[in-house]
């Protein structure tokens, strides 16, 4: 009893995926109720519907032909373009073909008989890759984290391609630190120099001898 519990989420899972990809699966009659043949004169071209048509890996394609006067060739491009019915990767005879789209990508397909070919019994089909394949990864927003936040330098230190802190100018030292060699308790560039303290002690000492 207990087996019988575990395993009905599972098969209702699994019924669940299969109808999905029915539901998700399209299938396509080329060329409608006319069927693959010759298109007819003022018809639309099999290419110029195709365009009009998103396929998807899954779908399917109907061709629907008499199969005593006609056929369907998969075939290169090349042999596509010069209705080469002597070259073909597959080639289906039955009357009622029903054809896989399993892949992304482009197949090309024309009449087995040289001459429908010539008179545009050919079709060029596009297939997208499935929505969830073709999603990337998010692309971080102007603000995100991921956008504003550099990576961190391994070695530490600041991160690449930060701005370096710029260097003071050449003699020039904080406002408030001492400069190298000045006398204790004065900033560099606001203390008396040596050569001032000088003069003001000479000029004290030439006034002091005149007084007397």
């Amino acid at each position: 009893m207990s087996s019988h519990r575990s395993c009905g989420p599972v098969a209702l899972l699994a019924c669940v995926a299969l109808m999905a990809a029915v539901a998700g699966a399209a299938q396509y009659n080329v060329g409608g109720d006319n069927g693959w043949g010759v298109p007819g004169a003022g018809a639309e071209s099999y290419n110029t519907w195709a365009e009009k048509t998103t396929f998807q890996v899954g779908d399917q394609l109907v061709f629907v032909y008499p199969k005593d006067k006609d056929s369907v060739l998969l075939v290169a491009p090349a042999d596509y373009n010069a209705c080469n019915t002597n070259t073909y990767d597959k080639q289906f005879t039955d009357g009622n073909t029903v054809f896989d789209l399993d892949r992304a990508g482009a197949f090309f397909f024309i009449s087995g008989v040289d001459a429908n070919c010539r008179a545009n019994e050919k079709l060029i089909v596009m297939v997208a890759a499935a929505a969830a394949a073709a999603k990337g990864a998010p692309t971080p927003t102007q603000g995100s984290p991921a956008a504003t936040t550099p990576p961190s330098d391994p070695s530490g230190g600041a991160p690449p391609n930060s701005p370096a802190t710029p260097n003071a100018p050449a003699g020039a030292a904080s406002s408030s630190t001492p400069a190298k060699g000045a006398p204790p308790g004065a900033a560099s560039g606001a203390g008396l120099t040596v050569a001032g303290l000088a003069g003001s002690f000479a000029a004290w000492f030439g006034y002091a001898m005149l007084a007397f």
